[in-house]
C-alpha cells in the first residue's frame, strides 16, 4: 500500500530515493512517482537511467560479470564496498541496455540502489562514483558510500538509478585566489575558481588539490622572491614532452603553470611557461 513519507528529524540526512508524486508517466521509469534526487529545484546532474530493475548478487565478491540483470558488490558487507560490478543489461521483462549510460557516467556522479518491493524500499544506498572501467559484458564502477539504510539479501529485487555529477555551484570562476606554502604543502581548492597566484616563501614539497570537478582547467602564476625556492610536482601531473618543468630561479621572475584534468583530478595535463617579463 502506498504511504506518505515521514521526513527525519533535523540533522538527519534526507533519503534521496524518497518517491514524490508524478503527474504523468508509468512503468518502471515513471511508476506514478519519481525519486527526490531526480526532481530537485536546485541544479542537479542529468539522470541517465531511472529506477531500472535489477537483481542483487551477494553470492561472491569476485571481479566478474555478475550475470544477466545483476549488480554485485566487491565486499561481503555491501556498504563497505569500493566497487560495484553492474551487468550491461537490466532485469526488465524486455531488458534495457545500461552500458551507454554507464559509459556516459562521470567521476563525481551517483548510483542509487533501492529495494524494489514495497516492503524493501527502506533499503537503499547512495554511491558517488570514483572511477569507471568497461569490461566484457559489465562495468566496474569505483564508488564511495554517501548514505544508506537497511540491508540487501542475495537475489533480492532492486532498482538502480544512474545520475551524472551535479553542475558546479555558481562560483565566479574569474576570481584570482592566493595560494600559500604551509609546512611545504600547497592547498589548492578548485571550488574557489580557475585562477591562482603562488609566491612561495619556502620550498614546495607537496600539493593537496580538493573539490575537483569532473573536468576543469586551472592557471597558476608563480613568482619567486629573493630566494630560489624549489617546487616539487604531484605524480598526477603529466607533462607536455614528458619531462617535469623546473620553475625559474631569478628574484621576481614569473612563470605560468597551466593544468587541465578530464578525470576529476586523477591526472592533470600540465605545461609550464617560464620567465615572463
Amino acid at each position: 500500500m502506498a504511504r506518505i513519507h515521514t521526513y527525519p528529524a533535523p540533522g538527519v540526512p534526507v533519503n534521496p530515493l524518497v518517491l514524490i508524486p508524478a503527474l504523468e508517466g508509468g512503468g518502471s521509469d515513471g511508476s506514478r512517482a519519481i525519486p527526490l534526487f531526480a526532481a530537485r529545484n536546485v541544479p542537479s546532474g542529468q539522470v541517465l537511467k531511472l529506477r531500472r530493475p535489477m537483481i542483487a548478487d551477494l553470492t561472491t565478491t569476485a571481479d566478474a560479470d555478475p550475470g544477466a540483470g545483476k549488480l554485485r558488490w566487491n565486499h561481503a558487507v555491501p556498504t563497505s564496498a569500493t566497487m560495484l560490478y553492474i551487468d550491461d543489461m537490466d532485469n526488465d521483462a524486455v531488458p534495457a541496455d545500461l552500458s551507454a549510460a554507464l559509459t556516459a557516467l562521470d567521476v563525481g556522479g551517483f548510483i542509487y540502489v533501492q529495494g524494489l518491493a514495497d516492503g524493501d524500499r527502506d533499503n537503499w544506498q547512495q554511491w558517488q562514483v570514483t572511477s569507471i572501467t568497461a569490461a566484457a559484458g559489465y562495468t566496474k564502477v569505483g564508488v564511495s558510500l554517501q548514505a544508506s539504510n537497511g540491508t540487501f539479501i542475495d537475489a533480492s529485487a532492486i532498482e538502480v538509478s544512474i545520475q551524472k555529477a551535479s553542475p558546479m555551484p555558481g562560483v565566479d570562476r574569474n576570481v584570482v585566489s592566493a595560494l600559500a606554502v604551509s609546512s611545504g604543502n600547497v592547498a589548492l581548492d578548485c571550488s574557489l575558481g580557475d585562477y591562482f597566484k603562488l609566491a612561495p616563501t619556502a620550498n614546495v614539497t607537496g600539493w593537496t588539490i580538493t573539490n575537483v570537478p569532473p573536468a576543469c582547467s586551472l592557471m597558476i602564476e608563480l613568482t619567486q622572491d629573493s630566494t630560489a625556492h624549489t617546487i616539487a610536482w604531484p605524480s598526477s601531473f603529466k607533462w607536455a614532452g614528458g619531462a617535469p618543468g623546473a620553475v625559474s630561479t631569478g628574484a621576481g621572475t614569473t612563470d605560468l603553470l597551466a593544468m587541465t584534468t578530464f578525470d576529476g583530478g586523477a591526472s592533470w595535463r600540465v605545461t609550464l611557461a617560464k620567465a615572463f617579463t
